[in-house]
């Protein structure tokens, strides 16, 4: 793409993907009974490519374009598995594994003659850059139903039907700042000796994992209510008519953060009024 007001050239050569859909590499080639619990275990792999560059028209193959062009490999594995609790509850236990390849990284460094922090010349090579996260969540539908009487048949209203959807889940991730990990360094910012934490290969294409360790609780529940009310017009003497098509709360909670442990929670509304007219209502509350 060129803009001829800016002078300003982006170009993306090449660009390459590559996907396996799910499959699942425990499962028997001979099926005898049911399912064991490792064959529900689900996996599929995807990898994309890229190298991008942005100069000006006149400048775009030059040493300094070269020198600042993005590029990498990234991989993605997601692994999954789906299980049945107590015939209930649905549990699916889940972890994704990333990885980045990348061919330079740009170092900074403190000059103490002008006082400053510069930037290094990139240094070439292949670097393997690494995460990965995992959690669970678990999830199961609730019915509840209320029936006119007998002697009431001839009430506009016949029935309630009230469903309730509760989720939960947990996910865990470590914190790839750490120096173990070599992909952020920690230099001084100015001339009092304060430092700052910067990454050498936040320029590439994929950026870098990002920092601190988390592990949160992420919960939803979600609801609806129906009814059935005689009709005339209906063949079988009664519709069903929607009160509330959906009416959600939904917040988490970080068990490391240092205070305000628990998010603000989001609540919403939906309901059809009539088959034109909708209600849409959204709110959200700070439990501090």
């Amino acid at each position: 793409s060129q803009n001829s007001q800016t002078e300003a050239i982006s170009a993306n050569l090449p660009n390459v993907s590559f996907n396996v859909s799910k499959f699942f590499p425990l499962k028997r080639k001979v099926k005898k009974g049911e399912d064991r619990w490792y064959e529900r275990i689900s996996m599929s792999y995807s990898a994309k490519m890229t190298n991008s560059i942005n100069a000006k028209e006149s400048d775009i193959i030059s040493k300094e374009s070269l020198k600042n062009m993005k590029n990498g490999v990234q991989h993605n594995i997601p692994i999954q598995a789906s299980f049945n609790l107590l015939n209930y509850i649905n549990v699916t236990p889940n972890a994704n594994y990333t990885e980045r390849w990348y061919f330079k990284k740009v170092e900074q460094a403190w000059n103490n003659e002008t006082g400053r922090v510069e930037t290094l010349d990139p240094e070439y090579g292949f670097y393997r850059i690494y995460n990965y996260n995992a959690g669970i969540s678990l999830s199961t539908t609730l019915y509840g139903q209320w029936q006119v009487r007998e002697k009431y048949k001839n009430m506009k209203l016949q029935a309630l039907r009230h469903t309730i959807t509760p989720s939960v889940s947990f996910a865990y991730a470590p914190d790839f700042s750490n120096q173990k990990y070599g992909y952020y360094q920690t230099i001084q910012s100015d001339t009092t000796g304060r430092t700052t934490v910067y990454s050498p290969f936040s320029n590439n294409s994929y950026g870098v994992p990002g920092s601190g360790k988390s592990m949160a609780m992420t919960f939803n529940l979600s609801q609806s209510l129906e009814a059935k009310v005689r009709s005339d017009r209906d063949s079988t003497g009664v519709k069903k008519v929607k009160i509330i098509d959906d009416l959600r709360i939904s917040g988490s909670y970080n068990f490391l953060a240092d205070s305000m442990k628990l998010s603000t929670l989001s609540i919403s509304l939906r309901s059809t009024i009539t088959k034109k007219v909708g209600l849409n209502l959204r709110t959200t509350l700070d439990p501090y």
